[in-house]
């Protein structure tokens, strides 16, 4: 910048130093206003049950493609080995969506399973067996690679309808783990319903948490040979 140019700039035509906060302060509430104008908090309506059973066979199918001969019980025991299931906050999106609170009975589900003392021999046959068989599958594989700053493989893969896997194996710790996901939000249409039901037995009157997966809940297997329905 030369001395000319910084001159002119300290002039700003007359107004000095306050002409471009005014400036800045009206182009942060344009900015505030087109952002919470774009905020779509709508999604569509969809069983949280019915989400989480097909988060299970997709699941299922990862895990028999690995072809380790291990069977996972459900729950969760420690970071190397558990089976389980939860969900995620959805927030309005919006320049401004992490300041504002979670939209009330939107969820975003995932499961997700950890086995401990895998070795490389195994682990690497099995990503492999991971991704070939979500690709046979109708699976866009977006990574199959090894990461070298972190030292970890992993397969990602994505597929219509808005769900996600990935399969990583981290020599450290010698754990292979997946994880499978919606990687959009929905609402659960029973929610005000849930939610009287939670203060009337409960006393709770804080926002909802996560929807109710209150099914028999089948753990990943190794293959047999079949597929899993």
């Amino acid at each position: 910048m030369t001395e000319s140019e910084a001159s002119a700039g300290k002039s700003c035509g007359g107004c000095g130093a306050g002409c471009a906060s005014v400036v800045l302060l009206v182009l942060a509430v344009a900015m505030a206003l087109l952002a919470y104008a774009s905020t779509d908090s709508t999604y569509p309506d969809v069983d949280p049950e019915k989400t989480a059973r097909q988060l299970s066979g997709y699941s299922q199918d990862a895990y028999a493609a690995l072809g380790i001969d291990r069977a996972l019980e459900g729950g969760y025991v420690d970071v190397f080995t558990n089976n389980t299931y939860g969900s995620n906050d959805c927030y309005p999106d919006g320049l401004f969506s992490f300041a504002d609170p979670p939209v009330d009975g939107a969820y975003r589900l995932y499961q997700e399973w950890t086995l401990s003392k895998v070795r490389k021999a195994d682990a690497l046959p099995a990503l492999r067996g991971v991704r070939d068989r979500l690709e046979g599958k109708g699976w866009h594989i977006t990574e199959y690679s090894k990461n070298e700053q972190i030292e970890e493989w992993s397969v990602e893969a994505e597929r219509d309808g808005g769900y996600a896997i990935q399969v990583t194996w981290e020599p450290e710790y010698q754990r292979l783990s997946g994880f499978v996901s919606t990687s959009s939000c929905a609402m659960d249409p029973s929610w005000p319903e849930k939610k009287r039901e939670q203060e009337e037995e409960q006393g709770y009157s804080g926002s909802y948490d996560e929807p109710d997966l209150d099914f028999p809940r089948r753990s990943p297997r190794p293959d047999t040979g079949t597929s899993p329905r």
